[in-house]
């Protein structure tokens, strides 16, 4: 059985992930094909779950679907995996690897952040925003310009002795086309999804250490290239906001995400990044953010 390593977990797959880096040691998650069902009285909770994606919580786990498809039970050692879902492999497992493993990290009592974080020397340096904000964008260029990626699309964190560190998670990042054109070098990319022109692209400049987590921005499109402070008490919503999955379950998930964000927000620095818009204009912003996090000092 392959051996994995994302997130800081040791996986055992029966299922093939050429998108994650193989290791060893003693197992965290096993990820497995495999039959689940569930009845009606058995649902604690149920709700949408990112786009087309839907969670059905019960007392035997989660279980995700897409487009009403059951695609796996998520449990606390285990991900079973609907062998017979008709969806093409590459979807199949940017599920399991997105929202079912992001769903699992958060089922362990991680922080878990929809962002894609960056080593910015030796400090974690995380990118948040709505779909079409440029998070894709900014992150790939700041890894053009050398600064090793540590997490795409999903940060998972933890207090260690008090500090939120951010976990590796998987040396891929997901791109348009119009951002793989800003590359010099040709990319090892495949199709997430035919439907769809976005691609799954290895990175070879990737961190995999855990990283304190000391900078998160939020991306907004501006008139201008700028950065400004973001209140505290605005900062603890945006970081819900921003959340992989901590508003969705039950009560007593929320209360503790709720306490988790609340020191989150008071050990970094939270502002709103305002980027022009143009791809002649990051260089602008890495600029900004570089000066913002005192790599310039």
């Amino acid at each position: 059985m392959p051996t994995y390593s994302a997130h800081n977990l040791t996986i055992h797959s029966k299922i093939e992930f050429p998108e994650l880096k193989k290791s060893e040691g003693k197992k965290d998650l096993t990820i497995k094909y495999g039959s689940f069902h569930y009845s009606f009285r058995d649902i604690l909770d149920k709700g949408v779950f990112r786009i087309a994606s839907q969670y059905i919580l019960t007392r035997d786990g989660v279980f995700l679907k897409w487009n009403d498809i059951d695609i796996c039970q998520i449990k606390s050692q285990e991900i079973i995996v609907n062998p017979d879902t008709g969806i093409e492999d590459n979807f199949s497992r940017s599920l399991i690897l997105g929202p079912a493993l992001g769903i699992y990290l958060h089922l362990q009592g991680r922080i878990v952040l929809h962002a894609s974080t960056i080593n910015m020397q030796g400090t974690g340096v995380g990118f948040v925003g709505h779909n079409g904000a440029g998070k894709s964008t900014t992150t790939s260029y700041l890894l053009k310009k050398g600064y090793p990626l540590v997490a795409d699309d999903v940060s998972s964190l933890e207090f260690i002795n008090n500090i939120p560190l951010v976990y590796p998670g998987i040396p891929r990042i997901k791109l348009w086309p119009e951002t793989m054109d800003l590359w010099d070098e040709k990319l090892e990319c495949f199709p997430i999804h035919t439907q769809s022109t976005k691609k799954s692209c290895a990175v070879d400049n990737f961190h995999e250490k855990p990283i304190p987590l000391k900078h998160i921005y939020v991306i907004e499109r501006g008139e201008t290239t700028h950065i400004e402070d973001i209140p505290p008490q605005e900062g603890l919503i945006e970081l819900i906001r921003n959340s992989y999955c901590a508003n969705i379950f039950s009560d007593t998930y929320q209360k503790k995400s709720l306490a988790d964000y609340g020191k989150l927000v008071k050990k970094i620095s939270l502002k709103r990044l305002y980027i022009q818009e143009g791809l002649d204009k990051l260089d602008k912003m890495v600029q900004a953010v570089e000066e913002d996090v005192g790599l310039n000092d």
